[in-house]
């Protein structure tokens, strides 16, 4: 999640935290539009045999409020849609039965893939929290404050639909459907022209129970609990002010930062993730093993003016992959690719345009 961009309480200042301590003021907020693009390519393994390879992609369109209830402590509201979510696979070989080990087995079987196996779309849960920053150079700069720190409190409520199942009118949702708690803790601090800073994020998920209805609407499993996976997130990163030019607040910073994160285990239907499964396993929940992520990337922060900013960048890395379903011997490959892409728009109520609107009522009025 994108926060805040830095602004002072009454006027301009050079006190600025960067993005990601950042608040606004007491009674000003922020509403913004945001794109994610998210996808990863991996190599599906059996033993030391390729027996496929599989693309997942997810575009989500977030809006989100921001508001500032009183110095330094705000609330916020996102609604995420996923305007696409998907499991792609190329050159995978359908999952028969190996009589000899009594399992299933991809290896020597019919040729699968080039098209979307799986794809769905929906609301997602909406976010709601709590913010604040117990220490603010551009808040609280008359008290002597040089570091930020801001804590994000969130809590995503469940969503009918998800990613695991068909819906109604023979559709799959987007997203993970349960609820989540986040809590996210930021520090930065300022030297000359860069502001480091380090972010640490935990996610909790929690677990829901629902049918696993087929693409024909037929119910293959009834009250499977799932559990999609919880993460953990450490991000360090250097913002640099570029330029900064004009009387309207305009300014161009810079971003540069690497990623580690840890992706739990989760329960999930089995053939999720993998191009067929046996007829056995369609009915049964399936355990997804853990997965660490390692990414790196920037990002371009362009204020036109005080109150309308937009913030473009991207990441790319790799995942330790792991085995896609506990019940078969297949594996996401060591060094999966991962690339990401990322966009808002962020309109910043703030001093300058509503003390301008209030002048200029009073000129009107007077």
């Amino acid at each position: 999640m994108l926060l805040l961009a830095p602004l002072s309480l009454l006027a301009f200042s050079t006190a600025n935290a960067a993005e990601v301590t950042s608040l606004a003021p007491n009674l000003r907020g922020d509403f913004e539009i945001r794109y994610d693009l998210e996808a990863e390519h991996a190599t599906l393994v059996e033993g030391q045999e390729e027996v496929g390879r599989r693309r997942l992609m997810a575009n989500t369109i977030t809006y989100a409020a921001r508001f500032s209830v009183y110095h330094g402590i705000g609330v916020f509201l996102e609604v995420p849609h996923i305007a696409g979510e998907g499991v792609k696979y190329f050159d995978a070989q359908e999952m028969a039965l190996d009589p000899r080990r009594d399992e299933g087995t991809m290896i020597g079987g019919d040729t699968i893939g080039g098209e979307d196996v799986r794809r769905g779309a929906g609301v997602g849960g909406p976010w709601i929290g709590l913010s604040g920053t117990p220490l603010s150079p551009e808040l609280f700069g008359a008290r002597g404050d040089r570091t930020a720190w801001k804590i994000d409190l969130g809590f995503r409520f469940r969503d009918k639909t998800n990613f695991w199942t068909y819906g109604p009118r023979d559709t799959i949702g987007g997203g993970p459907g349960a609820p989540a708690l986040r809590l996210r803790t930021s520090v930065s601090t300022r030297y000359r022209k860069a502001e480091p800073y380090a972010v640490i994020d935990l996610m909790r998920t929690g677990r829901i129970t629902t049918d696993i209805v087929g693409a024909d609407g037929a119910v293959v499993a009834e009250d499977l609990e799932i559990r999609p996976a919880s993460t953990s997130t450490i991000r360090s990163g250097v913002e640099w002010k570029v330029a900064e030019y004009g009387e309207d607040g305009a300014k161009v910073s810079i971003d540069a930062h690497a990623q580690m994160a840890y992706r739990g285990g989760q329960d999930l239907p089995s053939g999720v993730y993998l191009p067929s499964v046996l007829d056995a396993s369609q009915s049964l929940t399936v355990s997804m093993s853990d997965r660490t992520e390692l990414l790196a990337g920037g990002a371009v922060n362009w204020r036109f003016m005080e109150y309308l900013q937009l913030n473009v960048g991207g990441d790319f890395g790799a995942n330790s992959g792991g085995r896609v379903e506990n019940v078969y011997p297949i594996d996401a490959k060591i060094g999966a690719r991962m690339w990401q892409v990322h966009t808002t728009l962020r309109f910043r109520a703030r001093d300058p345009m509503f003390d301008g609107a209030k002048a200029g009522g009073t000129k009107a009025g007077g």
